[in-house]
């Protein structure tokens, strides 16, 4: 297992921002990504695809999350 694991990475990435991206391999658990948002947080997991193929998968936190565009 590598050392930092991702779940140690996270918090101290959360001590500098909120605002987090983690690039991360097809077989990475959504469930413990959205884990990490914490009860109540919110995350966006992006699955990237090639070829029409799951390549990998991207977790944004904070601010980096889209929202709607808000009507006028």
């Amino acid at each position: 297992m590598m050392s930092p694991d991702g779940f140690e990475i996270f918090r101290l990435s959360q001590k500098i921002t909120n605002n987090i991206v983690f690039f991360l391999p097809r077989n990475a658990d959504t469930d413990q990504v959205a884990s990490l948002a914490g009860p109540g947080g919110q995350v966006e997991i992006e699955q990237n695809f090639l070829n029409n193929k799951l390549k990998t998968i991207t977790a944004y936190f904070g601010n980096l999350i889209r929202r709607p565009v808000s009507e006028s």
